[in-house]
C-alpha cells in the first residue's frame, strides 16, 4: 500500500478525533451510526454514542462524514406544483 493511501485513512479520522466532531458512519447494509470517533486502527473504528462504545469493522463501513443539520420540510413548506390539465372529454352520444 502506498504512503498516500495510509495517510488518507489516518488523517481524516485523526482530524475528526482531534476536533471531537460528531460523525455519521453509514454501513454497507444501510444502517447509520452517530457518535464521536474515539479510536481507530487498520481494521476497526471505535465510535462512542450515548448508548456506549461500538466497535465497527472498516470493511462494513460505506461512508464516514461529519454530521450536519438537515432541514425537515413540513407539508406547509412544499411548493405547489401545477397539475397537468385534464384532457377534455367529448360529448357522449
Amino acid at each position: 500500500m502506498s504512503t498516500d493511501a495510509s495517510d488518507i485513512q489516518a488523517d481524516f479520522p485523526n482530524t475528526l478525533m482531534r476536533e471531537q466532531k460528531v460523525v455519521w458512519v453509514f454501513l454497507v447494509n444501510g444502517i447509520k451510526l452517530t457518535g464521536q470517533l474515539m479510536s481507530f486502527d487498520k481494521y476497526v473504528l471505535a465510535l462512542e454514542s450515548p448508548t456506549g462504545i461500538q466497535t465497527v469493522f472498516k470493511h462494513a463501513v460505506s461512508t464516514v462524514c461529519e454530521s450536519h443539520v438537515i432541514a425537515n420540510r413540513g407539508t406547509n413548506d412544499r411548493r405547489a406544483t401545477p397539475r397537468d390539465p385534464q384532457p377534455t372529454r367529448g360529448d357522449r352520444r
